[in-house]
């Protein structure tokens, strides 16, 4: 599928068939459309955890809004779309993590780096967790446009208890919230084709209101 036919095919889904799977190598791929997505000053602040055992989604459905609880449980796949706390970003674990991956760098080299992207973000006007939040959707977006090129089911969900998502998340030893919050949640699966609404209709203002072009 095209590009522009995977964004023409891809609405949210309203409800999705529990008993069509996704095969664990179309899975890799939506997993793996979210790690190569671009990546502000390549510090891929992004990381997922990804649910797809019903008893564990069935405990933390009740933290998204009412109207998608259904939805996860549905869904075969739950994603959630954790982002780097603002003060373990400007670490050097962290920073050194990431720096240290550009091959041949020296230790001195390094170091340099670590400072001067600990000094920019310290010294400029950057909100550290809106920085992390607007990586995380463009991870969430490329992720859906993988999935509807496979033609699977996307639902990005920001409505839902974050910090209550966190608290479960880390209870059953996925999540180190010393270091990582959750920011997005996303469900994948198949539309159930046999039961009407289960898509809508996309509504979009017209091209005109959308864009300013200016030659």
């Amino acid at each position: 599928m095209s590009v522009q036919k995977a964004i023409n095919w891809r609405k949210t889904v309203k409800k999705y068939d529990e008993n069509k799977k996704i095969s664990h190598n179309d899975l890799n791929l939506i997993i793996e459309a979210g790690r190569l997505a671009p990546s502000s000053m390549g510090l891929e602040v992004a990381k997922l955890i990804v649910i797809r055992n019903k008893t564990t989604k069935a405990q933390i459905a009740d933290q998204v809004m009412q109207g998608n609880i259904a939805k996860v449980k549905e869904a075969d796949t739950l994603v959630f779309l954790v982002g780097v706390n603002p003060d373990y970003l400007l670490t050097e674990d962290f920073l050194s993590a990431r720096l240290s991956r550009v091959e041949g760098i020296s230790a001195e080299k390094l170091q340099e780096y670590i400072e001067r992207y600990r000094s920019y973000f310290e010294k400029s006007a950057v909100d550290l967790k809106s920085y992390v939040a607007q990586q995380i959707h463009i991870t969430a977006s490329f992720m859906a446009l993988q999935a509807a090129d496979l033609k699977i089911g996307s639902t990005i969900m920001g409505g839902f208890n974050a910090p209550e998502s966190d608290k479960i998340l880390a209870e059953l030893g996925y999540l180190d919230v010393t270091k990582y919050h959750s920011i997005l949640t996303m469900a994948f699966g198949y539309y159930d084709e046999k039961t009407e609404g289960t898509t809508l209709p996309r509504l979009r203002i017209s091209t005109d209101d959308f864009v300013n072009i200016i030659e």
